[in-house]
């Protein structure tokens, strides 16, 4: 018999050892590649003595890295940059897929002949650990181009194209690709806020000289990327460290972007060969 100052702990007796909320939200994302021109676009290529370098997906990654963390802190060229990028890779998907669809005519072109676009044997997995979407907009381009390859080297061996016209559309359908990763290069780090472009401070000169005049309605924040951070302008005790560019090869995280933003509410995110940014990795 159980008695009464020998009773077994209720579980309001007993200390708590979960956590008070959920912690941080991380995610794993991989991407399969099935062609050699298209891991070439995502790792990119260095510079040596006799090849020019090619800005690859890592490279553009980590460049719209730096231009996102400086549209939080209210720099409004970062946020002008962000908006030409997301438009540039839309524009370049769009160009992408109408391409895809003029191979797909022709590799349907024959009645009684089924024909099924090749695949490698031994495509490669490639992790995907990008702070910001734009990251992830891209690989989505790269996805849609490695596709594109195989229809192309598909139809060129079932002879439904001619190889000078296949390889035409790869040359230019890459060289999109590569101007699109090559947009936030016209972006320069000066730690300026929209404060400075309306007061016409020192720096706000500086940054128009740079960059030259800014929309209204950029300058205004009331167009801006559907995937820019929140504005999150710095503390004056901290505004002189923001400022700093981050350190090359800082280490990507995989958090979801929404977690921030759920605990502000409770409590009320060369030419194509130019290596601007350190360049893609071998």
């Amino acid at each position: 018999m159980t008695t009464k100052d020998n009773k077994a702990p209720t579980p309001s007796d007993t200390p708590s050892t979960q956590p008070s909320q959920p912690g941080r939200l991380r995610g794993s994302y991989n991407i399969t590649l099935h062609t050699r021109q298209a891991q070439r676009l995502f790792r990119g290529r260095r510079r040596t003595d006799d090849k020019p370098s090619i800005i690859g997906l890592t490279a553009f990654s980590a460049m719209m890295t730096r231009v996102w963390e400086a549209a939080g802190r209210d720099d409004p060229y970062a946020d002008w940059i962000l908006l030409q990028a997301e438009q540039a890779i839309e524009d370049t998907r769009k160009q992408v897929k109408t391409r895809q669809q003029e191979v797909d005519k022709h590799l349907s072109s024959r009645t009684r002949v089924k024909i099924e676009v090749a695949a490698s044997l031994e495509p490669v997995e490639l992790p995907l650990n990008f702070p910001t979407p734009y990251g992830y907009m891209g690989a989505y381009l790269i996805e849609d181009f490695d596709q594109l390859v195989l229809s192309l080297l598909t139809a060129v061996h079932v002879a439904l194209m001619p190889r000078d016209t296949a390889m035409a559309v790869l040359a230019s359908t890459s060289k999109a690709i590569r101007r699109a990763f090559l947009t936030p290069t016209r972006h320069k780090l000066l730690g300026i806020t929209r404060q400075d472009i309306l007061m016409t401070t020192q720096r706000g000169a500086q940054a128009v000289a740079a960059m030259g005049e800014l929309p209204p309605e950029i300058l205004a924040g009331d167009r801006r990327s559907r995937y820019a951070p929140p504005i999150r302008v710095p503390s004056i005790k901290n505004e002189a460290d923001e400022t700093k560019e981050p350190p090359a090869g800082a280490t990507a995280t995989v958090d979801l972007l929404d977690d921030e933003e759920g605990a502000d509410e409770d409590s009320a995110d060369s030419s194509e060969a130019t290596e601007a940014s350190g360049g893609g990795s071998s």
